[in-house]
């Protein structure tokens, strides 16, 4: 009877302890990824020396209170960027009676060949609020690190470069707080739903 109580009590333990280990591990993972998720935009844009297409600084102000599609590319880019943006400003055209205006930011990983004359020429060929950012490569480095974006310059056999990079879009309330994102290649449905309900924040 002694050993039998024994062997109850020490499967107790074991189950609670595993119980303990998985909360431990839940709030752990949780907190890492509250450390981890991107800050107010506000906030790294307090950190950061950043141009617009025109000149100006890219601040807080730029974003006018509205609601952003944020995008990490560059001009010369064969397909990704130039389908991404014509694909957000088109929808955003679409659902003009149904949201706010809605800026798309197309931050540059390219400031060398992307200078603010030049960005300002590309953007005419889209439809829509476009804000084009460039800057030093230590300050757009800093913006991609704040959401994690990925990329690397690539050179290729004609003497010239290119760049991989996270294709992701990310989406800000008018208030510069992280609401979710769009990936490369979503349903255009989709996508349009994601931002009929970013304006509703």
């Amino acid at each position: 009877m002694l050993y039998q109580t024994k062997k109850k009590l020490i499967l107790v333990s074991i189950i609670l302890s595993f119980a303990v280990i998985l909360v431990a591990t839940f709030l752990f993972a949780e907190h890492l990824s509250r450390q981890n998720s991107p800050k107010k935009m506000s906030d790294i844009l307090n950190k950061v020396i950043l141009k617009d297409h025109n000149g100006n600084r890219f601040k807080e102000q730029s974003l006018n209170n509205n609601p952003s599609l944020l995008f990490f590319g560059f001009t010369h880019c064969p397909e990704i960027c130039p389908t991404t943006l014509t694909e957000l400003s088109t929808i955003i055209v679409n659902l003009k009676n149904k949201i706010k205006p809605t800026n798309i930011i197309f931050v540059t990983l390219d400031p060398q060949r992307d200078t603010q004359e030049y960005l300002k020429d590309y953007i005419q060929y889209f439809n829509g609020n476009i804000i084009a950012v460039t800057g030093e490569d230590i300050e757009i480095k800093k913006l991609a690190d704040n959401w994690n974006v990925f990329f690397e310059r690539v050179n290729t056999s004609d003497n010239d470069y290119t760049f991989n990079h996270t294709a992701t879009v990310f989406m800000l309330d008018q208030k510069g707080i992280f609401r979710g994102t769009i990936a490369w290649g979503e349903n255009p449905n989709s996508i349009s739903q994601k931002i009929i309900n970013l304006n509703k924040h």
